[in-house]
């Protein structure tokens, strides 16, 4: 008996077109007002792959010239989070949030990114997620970034190590029952950094003389058995609760919108961890004789919000109560705190015009008596967006701000809270194939908290004020596009808060097809540049940037790289710091720490829909 198949393994007539992807995602925040704002992910090929998380969202900002190294972001307002920080969150730009999103897609979706360069720099990012069934979804977010040495040629084992080493993973699942009147969502969040600490180069003018291969190979290092880590677990479980009957309408049965009110429980168990451990320190560098330590710090936390929530109407509201255990092992001190705090919200939605506002009060523990209150109005007219609002609040400082006992330094400081007032607002236009967007916000802080040269945390007892003004232009064509974004502060006090006046960066790129109109490609060059200030410094050993007393100019790189797609597969190559020899030898990113050398990355994106 004979026996046939036939299998066709790439069909290239056009009866199978490519359809762009229809994946959307909503989050926890949708669900607690009833409603399920979906947003659309970016399948866009300009700037389809993360080279630096930080440029994308945070320039300008002082690292340490390494992707994944910890970063000061010079617009972040001084607004705190109104809960008890431990205050190390230098490297927050690369760590996965625990926020949990749902993927709106009705086939598995998975979309893979990764890059390779020169020196051992891998990064692998991989988010998957899909129904198991109507009701139930699940999804992961995974990422690995490791980044070897590329200056410090006197680093211990130096072959063996990598300046950065990055592990995050986030796996999160929803499910509700069959009337949707009872909703539950979970995340488990792990992130785990740790990097070389250096210490910066020795000689800045040694670095400054040398050129090419000469400066990989010969700069000694501050520091050269140093090491900082990171680590952090979180659970977190949201229940919903919904009274009400079933819809007569059984098409309706999972619209969430139908419902008015809402019970809501939302559990948090958490651990952070930070090490420093230097096996060889060097006495010039801490100020004093030491022989080989380690200093850890821990905060373990335990959370349990309940609260409810109603709909009337154009209006919506929700109260919670919220009760906050913390354990901060410090070098051996512990101190514990059982802290509570009231929550409320409301939005107020009439046709085009949305009110929102929020408030927070600490009313035992750590944070007793302190205050956050926000509030914010947009509206839109045709292709005009606005939004202003205000922002007031009184918090306690940090504890690490408070306590700190290390074997190189010790503080116990009983600091005032810090007050803030903050107006902002937003406008952006659409016209055609231009978009021009410009933000304004301006802030009034008394008990700014800093850390000066001596390493030690001071608070400036009097008002300094801080504007921040930001322009963005887009223009986009078949043929040609452009995105330039300026941004202007002002800091009314550079002795403790430094800003840089000026920063700048621009893309500009060129696209076309070729294969029939199959193969999209991008040609295209980037740069990112701020003005001189009195920098600040990155110190290791207490994970902190202290005030600085030299003027610093970042020193703008230019990278090129050419994108492609075919499809939903997206492949790129960058060449990092293309001029590099030709604009002189001295580029860093911050004082001490140069900007890494001329460098090539392949990166690859590939949205998978099933």
């Amino acid at each position: 008996m004979a026996q046939a198949s036939f299998g066709q393994i790439l069909d290239t007539t056009d009866a199978h077109r490519y359809k762009p992807l229809e994946v959307s995602t909503y989050d926890e925040f949708d669900i607690l007002n009833l409603e399920l704002d979906s947003q659309r992910i970016d399948t866009t090929l300009n700037d389809f792959y993360d080279y630096y998380t930080a440029y994308k969202s945070y320039f300008p900002f002082l690292d340490l010239g390494l992707e994944g190294s910890p970063v000061l972001d010079l617009t972040k307002t001084n607004e705190r989070e109104l809960n008890l920080q431990f205050g190390n969150s230098l490297v927050a730009p690369y760590l996965i949030d625990d926020t949990i999103n749902i993927y709106n897609t009705d086939n598995p979706f998975t979309r893979v990114n990764y890059s390779q360069g020169s020196n051992e720099l891998i990064s692998i990012e991989v988010t998957h997620a899909q129904k198991i069934s109507e009701r139930l979804f699940f999804g992961v977010d995974y990422n690995r970034l490791k980044n070897q040495n590329f200056y410090f040629s006197d680093i211990q084992d130096v072959d063996r190590v990598r300046m950065n080493n990055l592990f995050n993973t986030k796996f999160y699942t929803a499910y509700f029952s069959k009337n949707r009147n009872y909703e539950i969502l979970f995340s488990y969040v792990w992130n785990k950094f740790r990097n070389v600490e250096s210490g910066g180069i020795s000689s800045d003018s040694i670095f400054n003389s040398l050129e090419g291969r000469n400066k990989l190979e010969n700069n000694e290092a501050r520091l050269t058995e140093a090491f900082g880590s990171y680590a952090q677990n979180q659970f977190k479980v949201v229940q919903y609760f919904r009274p009400g009957q079933a819809p007569e309408d059984s098409t309706k049965k999972h619209d969430i919108t139908r419902f008015t009110n809402q019970f809501y429980l939302k559990s948090i168990f958490g651990t952070k961890r930070t090490e420093f451990e230097d096996y060889s320190p060097d006495s010039s560098y801490y100020g004093l004789q030491l022989s080989a330590f380690k200093d850890s710090f821990s905060h373990r936390r335990v959370s349990n919000e309940v609260g409810y929530m109603i709909k009337l109407k154009p209006l919506k509201l929700n109260i919670g109560i919220e009760h906050s255990y913390n354990s901060i092992f410090n070098n051996g001190d512990v101190s514990q705190f059982n802290n509570v705090y009231l929550n409320g919200g409301t939005r107020l939605s009439i046709k085009d015009i949305d009110l929102v506002g929020a408030i927070r009060f600490g009313v035992l523990g750590y944070n007793q008596g302190d205050y956050n209150l926000n509030a914010s109005l947009g509206t839109s007219i045709k292709n005009v967006k606005i939004k202003g609002g205000i922002l007031s609040q009184l918090v306690e400082p940090n504890f690490m701000e408070k306590s700190f006992y290390s074997n190189a330094i010790v503080w116990n400081n009983s600091f005032d809270k810090t007050s803030l007032n903050q107006l902002f607002g937003d406008a952006a236009i659409l016209l055609n194939n231009h978009s021009v967007a410009i933000s304004v916000n301006a802030e009034t802080v008394k008990g700014l908290i800093y850390f000066a040269s001596d390493n030690t945390p001071n608070q400036h007892n009097d008002f300094v004020s801080l504007v921040n003004i930001s322009g963005k232009y887009k223009f986009s064509t078949n043929y040609f596009g452009s995105a330039v974004k300026v941004t202007f502060l002002n800091s009314s006090n550079q002795s403790v808060l430094p800003r840089p006046s000026y920063s700048a960066q621009a893309n500009v790129y060129t696209q076309f097809r070729l294969f029939s109109k199959k193969l999209k490609l991008q040609l295209g060059a980037k740069s990112f540049w701020f003005s001189d200030f009195n920098s600040p410094v990155y110190n290791p050993y207490t994970r902190q940037w202290q005030i600085g007393t030299k003027s610093f100019e970042m020193y703008p790189p230019i990278n090129t790289y050419v994108n492609a797609r075919v499809k939903s597969f997206c492949f790129g190559i960058e060449f990092f710091h293309t001029q590099m020899g030709l604009m002189g030898s001295t580029y860093y990113s911050s004082p001490s720490y140069p900007i890494m050398p001329r460098k090539m990355r392949l990166n690859i994106r590939w949205d998978l829909l099933n």
